[in-house]
C-alpha cells in the first residue's frame, strides 16, 4: 500500500499549530494530502462526506477545541461505518498521564504525542507499526 491510500487530517483550533504540524509532516517526508480542520465537528463532517473513498485516514487530533473537542470526536466516530479506516494520533499540550491513558482506551487511537509536534515526532509517527506500508516510499533522512 502506498501513501495514495492515506489522507491526513490535522484537527486543531490553533491555526499556528496547524501550520507548524503541516510543515513538520512535509519536512519529515510525508507526501500525502493533508486536510486542515479547526474542530472535531469539521473533521467528522469531512469524514462523513468522504467515507466512500478507498482511503485510510490518519487523524492528528487535538483534545481541547471549541464546537467539538477531541473526546467528543472519539465518542462520535465510534458508531461510524468507516471507523476501521480511521487511525488517530492524539496531539495535546496536556501532560497528565491520565489523559494519555484515557486516549489509549479508544481502539482507533494509535499514539499520543505532546504539542507541538516536531520533525522527529512526525518521523516516529509515520514509522509506527500501525502505519507500516503507508509510508514505504518515503525516505527518512
Amino acid at each position: 500500500m502506498t501513501n495514495d491510500g492515506l489522507k491526513i487530517l490535522l484537527v486543531d483550533d490553533d491555526k499556528i499549530m496547524l501550520f507548524l504540524h503541516d510543515t513538520f509532516l512535509k519536512r519529515s517526508g510525508v507526501l500525502c494530502d493533508t486536510v486542515l480542520c479547526y474542530n472535531g465537528q469539521e473533521a467528522l463532517d469531512y469524514l462523513d462526506s468522504n467515507q466512500a473513498m478507498e482511503t485510510t485516514f490518519l487523524v492528528l487530533l487535538d483534545i481541547n477545541m471549541p464546537v467539538m473537542n477531541g473526546w467528543e470526536f472519539l465518542g462520535a466516530i465510534r458508531d461510524r461505518p468507516y471507523l476501521s479506516k480511521v487511525l488517530i494520533v492524539m496531539v495535546s499540550s496536556a501532560t497528565e498521564e491520565s489523559e494519555k491513558s484515557r486516549a489509549m482506551t479508544f481502539r482507533q487511537v494509535i499514539d499520543y504525542q505532546q504539542k507541538p509536534l516536531t520533525v522527529e515526532t512526525c518521523r516516529r509517527i509515520i514509522g509506527s507499526e500501525k502505519l507500516r506500508g503507508f509510508f514505504d516510499n518515503v525516505i527518512l533522512g
